[in-house]
């Protein structure tokens, strides 16, 4: 028997704006991955200036715009919670992307007649869905990603949150540690962990001849992937990359990749440390460029932390990507890392907020090739085995068609 056609429409506060953006990128690749099996996916997500409607790739994205153009920047950037925390006039805008968010949800649910909703952060878009579903009827899945599970805490968010989780079909968490941190009693229906993935060709394919060209022969190159607020750490990756022995440091070179609210910060503590010279911030680099940074680098650093406002790391897709460049990862103990990569056997996992054995572990690896190999080779292995995007899109295309079905036969 032929299976029933899947018409599935995401709710999203984040998705890439154009093919070089790495806003929540990996939305963007489960999307297409989803089309390829055959599942129609429409995403409604905020603009970035006016909304509007157009396909981008293989999916038709229809962005809401919620204040005057000019001043728009709830969104993107850092991230929604960041934002708030950096400009808190941003909360004037909250309710009208809130308001905006509901009205466009509620006109595609009508026109489009979507099989389900699946919204990604519980907060604010399950809230959003969930008033749809009991408004509509429609079937709801919402995914937890992890800021929304770790940072959004107190009585009244609990609340919330369980009402959410209590009027989903289903709700997903992409590890055991963002899922156990929503903190949800027995009554309420488990969660089922379905992680994000990674592009394993993309990934594997990088060529660092142009990148290593501009570097002094034999020069070592630890990198930093990710967006520069609290949560990921830099701070303490520099303090320990200042810690390394002075005839180490001399002939090693720090990359960071990425943007966001403490990039200035950073960039006075290198100043500070007076390892300026031997820090390079790249800023923002395309998604299909990164591959090239990867393979590049002899190490891959990611020293997370818990932010003062709780949030930290659900997985960490950075992981993935490095896991299928073969680059060898050290990383720390907090969120749902311990989840993604194994210490010793994946990478190195370490004691958050200690910049001192963060520099032992680098000094140890960089005089060590035969060690980062054998971590890389073990890590490519697992996002091969776990991680590939086909298996990731066919756990959630099952997900789709199992709430469908008994949506269906309950209506």
């Amino acid at each position: 028997m032929t299976e029933r056609a899947l018409k599935v429409l995401w709710l999203t506060s984040s998705y890439p704006r154009s093919p070089q953006d790495s806003a929540s990128v990996f939305l963007r690749y489960l999307a297409e991955q989803l089309s390829d099996r055959g599942v129609e996916v429409c995403i409604l997500a905020p603009a970035d200036g006016k909304g509007r409607t157009r396909a981008e790739g293989k999916v038709t994205v229809h962005r809401f715009q919620y204040f005057p153009i000019a001043l728009q920047a709830l969104a993107y950037g850092s991230g929604i919670l960041p934002n708030l925390r950096r400009s808190p006039w941003l909360w004037v805008q909250v309710p009208f992307f809130l308001l905006s968010m509901a009205y466009r949800l509620l006109r595609l649910i009508r026109a489009e007649k979507p099989s389900l909703i699946h919204a990604h952060w519980i907060l604010p878009q399950g809230f959003i869905a969930a008033l749809a579903k009991l408004s509509l009827g429609i079937a709801l899945i919402t995914t937890v990603h992890g800021a929304d599970s770790f940072a959004l805490r107190g009585r009244v968010m609990t609340r919330i949150k369980r009402f959410i989780i209590a009027v989903s079909d289903a709700w997903t968490a992409n590890t055991d540690a963002t899922a156990s941190a929503i903190g949800l009693l027995t009554s309420l229906p488990k969660p089922i962990v379905i992680p994000m993935g990674v592009d394993i060709g993309l990934f594997a394919g990088g060529n660092p001849a142009r990148l290593r060209a501009e570097l002094p022969e034999n020069e070592l190159v630890i990198l930093f992937v990710g967006r520069l607020v609290e949560k990921k750490g830099c701070h303490d990756l520099l303090q320990g990359f200042s810690l390394l022995p002075s005839d180490l440091r001399v002939r090693t070179t720090l990359w960071i990749v990425g943007d966001g609210d403490q990039k200035a910060r950073l960039e006075g503590r290198a100043k500070g440390l007076g390892i300026d010279h031997k820090v390079c911030f790249w800023g923002t680099i395309p998604n299909k460029d990164l591959p090239d940074f990867y393979a590049a680098a002899d190490l891959f650093a990611a020293p997370s932390v818990e932010a003062a406002s709780g949030d930290t790391e659900g997985q960490g897709v950075v992981f993935l990507e490095a896991f299928a460049a073969r680059a060898c990862v050290i990383t720390t103990r907090v969120g749902g890392i311990g989840h993604v990569v194994t210490d010793g056997v994946t990478g190195r996992v370490l004691e958050p907020g200690r910049p001192d054995i963060l520099a032992n572990t680098i000094e140890q690896l960089l005089l060590d090739g035969n060690e980062r190999k054998r971590l890389a080779e073990n890590a490519f292995r697992r996002a091969q085995e776990i991680y590939d995007w086909k298996c990731v899109a066919a756990q959630f295309e099952k997900l789709y068609r199992r709430v469908c079905d008994s949506h269906h036969n309950l209506a």
